[in-house]
């Protein structure tokens, strides 16, 4: 199976999943990744311009840092092109640079820059009239097509990041209540100098990156960081459940949307998946405890320094066993492990019970399964040229996980 019988509406798809013929197209190395995908009505993702490789002899002019700014890439089933008609007209109003490149059979690749995402336009808006942001690649952080994006801005007190996007205005209160009580958390900010809007939030440059980045660096340091980080987990799991802001989650109502929604990346692997779905259910329905929980924590939700972390990035945070949260750092540790021979769950762990956290093996593997299965999508949303035998070595671990 690939790309192309995914969504036979748009014969384009399978491009965005090779990278020679997609940089053939832009006249310049470029790769997808972050695709959001609606069957039948579209397929958006950030494109991103690689630096080319440059012989230092050669004499030629380095790649300017607008050039390699990340970039919305758009494609529309023939009946819903429409909708890039707006975008379109901003663009031509404001001598925005587009790329348009029209292919046979009434298909058409668009790729434009961050400030002319649709769904992000009106927010970024605010900045006018400010210093606002460059949004060129060493201050952007993050960017999710139609989603959000994640910069770094100047201040008169100092750099702050800026995430723009979806918000809850209850988040606010929320963190502050939680570091009231000694929860390690990053609280939002509101510098003098910016404008507020309801989708715009700010926050202090912390630290030297996150959890992630630092088990690239130095073993020792992020060793003693995930232990914190694991003790920070387990003082948010002690607060109370009545700080959440929203309602909680029902396990097995998400175990079955994750079912439902892998399918048709696997079809030929259905009886694989209700296998797999089955013993998930059976583990999880014996786990009845709830408690505060992040909702989608990782190393990347951690942010580091030399002496202490914070706790990032609270958008799913909600009520759930604790080994929503657990599980949710070893599935992605997993990965990682596989990619670059480094783990750091052990240490996590490790962090998690000094500080009174309660684990239950068998709670916590079925849970690293339930988000491993959550990311079964990941290589095709990523773009990658292997998406398949990536997600057939995805669904092996689940199984071997639930065995």
């Amino acid at each position: 199976m690939n790309a192309a019988c995914i969504d036979p509406a748009l014969p384009v798809l399978p491009t965005l999943f090779d990278p020679a013929e997609l940089s053939t197209l832009f006249s310049r190395p470029v790769r997808a990744d972050r695709l959001r995908h609606k069957r039948g009505v579209s397929a958006v993702a950030r494109l991103r311009t690689l630096p080319p490789r440059q012989d230092p002899t050669s004499g030629a002019t380095p790649a300017r840092a607008a050039d390699t700014a990340p970039r919305w890439l758009a494609t529309y089933a023939p009946h819903h092109a429409p909708k890039l008609g707006r975008t379109l007209a901003r663009a031509a109003r404001h001598g925005y640079d587009l790329d348009v490149i029209d292919l046979p059979g009434r298909q058409t690749l668009v790729a434009g820059p961050i400030g002319l995402d649709m769904k992000l336009y009106d927010t970024l808006r605010a900045f006018d009239g400010h210093h606002g942001p460059t949004l060129e690649p060493d201050a952007v952080l993050n960017y999710n097509p139609h989603r959000r994006v994640v910069f770094r801005i100047g201040t008169a007190g100092g750099a702050v990041v800026c995430k723009a996007g979806r918000t809850d205005p209850s988040e606010t209160a929320f963190l502050a209540d939680l570091a009231a009580r000694g929860v390690p958390v990053l609280q939002r900010i509101l510098p003098p100098d910016v404008p507020e809007a309801g989708t715009l939030r700010y926050y202090p440059w912390f630290g030297q990156g996150d959890l992630q980045q630092a088990a690239g660096r130095d073993d020792h340091d992020a060793a003693r960081s995930a232990h914190s980080a694991g003790a920070a987990l387990a003082l948010l799991h002690a607060q109370p459940t009545h700080l959440a802001p929203g309602p909680g989650k029902d396990p097995l109502h998400t175990l079955g949307t994750l079912s439902e929604r892998n399918l048709h990346l696997a079809p030929g692997s259905q009886a694989r998946l209700e296998r797999i779905h089955a013993a998930l259910v059976r583990r999880l329905s014996d786990d009845d405890r709830t408690v505060l929980v992040h909702g989608d924590f990782s190393a990347d939700q951690v942010l580091v320094d030399a002496s202490h972390v914070l706790l990032a990035d609270f958008d799913r945070v909600t009520t759930a066993p604790p080994g929503m949260d657990l599980g949710s750092f070893l599935a992605v540790d997993l990965l990682q492990e596989r990619a670059s021979g480094r783990s750091l769950r052990g240490h996590l762990l490790e962090g998690y019970e000094d500080a009174g956290g309660r684990i239950d093996d068998g709670t916590v593997l079925a849970w690293t399964a339930v988000h491993l299965l959550d990311r079964l999508n990941e290589p095709f949303r990523s773009c990658s040229p292997s998406w398949r035998d990536d997600t057939e070595e995805r669904l092996e671990m689940l199984a071997a996980l639930v065995a």
